[in-house]
């Protein structure tokens, strides 16, 4: 049997900073351990109490780890540092053919990574409204609707106004992420700031094995980030850094401002000796590998237990989400991106476009050779419009003694080459014309139209999906650290409108959130077809009567992007609404027109049976008659004529 640790029956901090006992039951076999893990929970820097030669060998793992992941992964990172080159269209100097030849960079991957950004930017940050609560099981009252709406519209206000490095980071993250193919955010509580942070790694400064599954089996994380001096000496300040001294950074070149690199690893460490590996945050300075913070990483409430007391389980919390691009065909932890996709065929485009302007600029400038019989002042002679040089020679000897080299220029065949890979490049890039904001072809239908960019956002569609799943990894987070860390009741503006909402609205298990964004809604003109498709429905004349008018305006309005939509609509009435109303009263009529046709076709089905009734007891009556005249035949005169009848 496995229990769950209940922090109420350990020590807690009363409100004058003294410890103060609650009741707790006799320690069990192995509790001794577990209350040295809820203290560790709660401190700043577990590093103050471990020894010099514990911690040195902590650092020394740290770093020598670090490396390996890193070697891991050096065949991608080669990919991705040249990608980023191309995409800044970097220039190198060239000395071939000749010193000084053409090296332009063909801006297909620039173009690319811009227009993914262009198109996905604004449609996953759209407004003040980022974060939509979802409703998990039944809601019969709709208490869980309107704590959905509670939720959705404080963690769009934590996003956009507590947190403000998020919409800048997500802007730099949708830049980034179409060139290298993976970027991660981490997410977590700053007990510094008091408040929730989102930060963006970029997949260079964050390291895992390339050999790694997931983010939430693997065994370490280490992300590389550099402080400042004076960043350092305010963490020391606080406790929440040992103070030991780093030297001056190895790349100072005599500037005593210059940062330091440190290693902040996200592993699991044996600290107490019990045989059983707990989730810690270690930071190491890199170069001297002297370990400056050791915090713990599990929640002290989800410890759990078997029932001889030992630990059965310590859940890691996972700081980081993965943003993919393209997933690794060959199974790699680390993803593509359209450089790694377009290296191929923009290096291509590059020598093809150079080769041609070298052809163009040896046609130009000429060149050849001069025969040593001929004096001239100079060894090199330039000229301008109306500019002659004086040369000792005679006659045709000039012509004779001097030979100039053909180049023929530029060929067709190149320019044709690079027609077609330009275009394979578009294919890839899925930056066509019509995608760019160019101009259709004469005579092409918006329904052609709509088609065309529907087909070329197959690719776009895909990845933001994954962009999506990622975006509601990240608000699962913080709706987690919401749930630890927010205020009993926590007040914000929405709108000029003071508004709250309470922790325990983020009760875990019967909400989710989701991104606001549609991962099948890339541009806006898919958005427009969307609210055009609302207002044919609301127009037909058999589908507008059954649908309901508010929430329809309401889509209506979202799908064109307008902000509180429900703000533009009036007050919903208490009664029945006038359509609900005339329907009501339709359905009175007919159900009374339908009674009273049913009488009257009830009567009629009555008179009917009385007839029926009648002609078959006058048949009956005929039939007896046929039948019993022989016998009254007999009886009156054995075959003799009857007597007439007496008037």
């Amino acid at each position: 049997m496995i229990g769950v640790i209940e922090t109420a029956d350990f020590p807690v901090a009363t409100s004058n900073g003294a410890a103060e006992s609650t009741p707790k039951p006799r320690m069990r076999k192995g509790e001794h351990a577990l209350v040295r893990l809820l203290e560790w929970a709660e401190s700043v820097n577990v590093a103050e109490e471990l020894d010099e030669d514990k911690l040195r060998t902590i650092g020394a793992r740290v770093v020598r780890e670090y490396e390996i992941d890193e070697r891991s992964r050096d065949e991608w990172r080669k990919k991705a540092e040249r990608a980023l080159d191309r995409a800044k269209l970097k220039r190198q100097p060239k000395s071939y053919p000749f010193e000084g030849a053409s090296n332009v960079k063909y801006p297909l991957l620039t173009t690319a990574a811009f227009q993914f950004a262009a198109k996905a930017y604004p449609a996953i940050v759209e407004g003040q409204r980022v974060v939509k609560g979802q409703v998990i099981g039944d809601d019969k009252d709709g208490s869980k609707r309107s704590k959905a709406d509670r939720i959705s519209k404080h963690m769009s206000y934590q996003l956009i106004n507590e947190m403000p490095e998020w919409e800048e980071d997500t802007d730099t993250l949708l830049h980034q992420l179409p060139i290298v193919g993976d970027v991660f955010r981490k997410v977590w509580y700053d007990r510094t700031l008091g408040r929730n942070r989102s930060e963006m790694v970029s997949a260079f400064d964050c390291v895992v094995n390339q050999k790694t599954r997931s983010l939430d089996t693997v065994p370490r994380i280490t992300q590389c980030f550099e402080l400042y001096p004076h960043e350092i000496e305010e963490r020391q300040a606080s406790s929440e850094y040992l103070d030991v001294d780093l030297g001056q950074a190895p790349s100072a070149d005599g500037d005593e401002d210059e940062p330091h690199e440190f290693l902040e690893q996200h592993r699991y460490l044996d600290l107490d000796d019990d045989g059983y590996r707990e989730p810690w945050v270690v930071t190491v300075h890199k170069e001297t590998e002297k370990v400056v913070r050791l915090v713990a990483n599990y929640d002290p409430a989800e410890l759990k237990l078997k029932d001889d007391g030992k630990l059965a389980r310590i859940a890691r919390y996972n700081m980081f989400v993965k943003y993919p691009f393209f997933r690794d065909p060959a199974g790699g932890f680390y993803d593509l991106g359209f450089g790694e996709l377009l290296e191929s065929i923009s290096e291509a485009i590059d020598s093809t476009v150079n080769q041609m302007l070298d052809a163009g600029h040896l046609q130009n400038a000429g060149g050849g050779f001069i025969g040593s019989g001929l004096s001239l002042k100079k060894s090199q002679m330039r000229f301008a419009p109306g500019q002659y040089h004086v040369v000792h020679a005679t006659g045709a000897k000039i012509r004779e003694a001097i030979y100039n080299m053909e180049h023929p220029g530029p060929s067709p065949v190149l320019f044709q080459l690079l027609g077609m890979m330009v275009e394979a490049g578009k294919e890839i890039a899925n930056i066509k014309d019509i995608l760019s904001g160019d101009m259709p072809k004469q005579n092409q239908t918006a329904t052609t139209t709509l088609a065309v960019i529907e087909q070329g956002m197959k690719v776009y569609t895909s990845i933001y999906k994954r962009i999506y799943r990622a975006l509601k990894k990240e608000f699962m987070l913080l709706f987690g650290l919401n749930a630890r860390h927010l205020p009993e009741e926590h007040y914000f503006v929405v709108l000029d409108d003071r508004k709250a909402v309470k922790r325990s609205d983020y009760e875990i298990g019967t909400m989710d959130v989701v991104p606001v964004a549609d991962p099948n809604i890339v541009t806006d003109m898919q958005r427009m077809a969307r609210a055009e498709a609302y207002i044919q429905v609301a127009k037909d004349p058999v589908l507008g009567p059954l649908v309901n008018t508010r929430e329809h305006l309401v889509r209506y309005y979202t799908a064109l992007g307008v902000e509180d939509p429900e703000e533009l609509l009036p007050e919903e009435p208490q009664g029945p609404s006038p359509m609900d109303q005339l329907q009501a009263e339709g359905m009175t009529a007919e159900v009374e027109q339908k009674k009273g046709e049913a009488r009257k076709t009830g009567a009629e089905a009555t008179v009917a049976e009385i007839d029926a009734q009648k002609k078959l007891a006058r048949k009956d009556a005929e039939d007896f008659e046929r039948e019993m005249q022989p016998q009254l035949d007999a009886l009156l005169g054995n075959g003799q004529p009857k007597p007439e009848p007496v008037a």
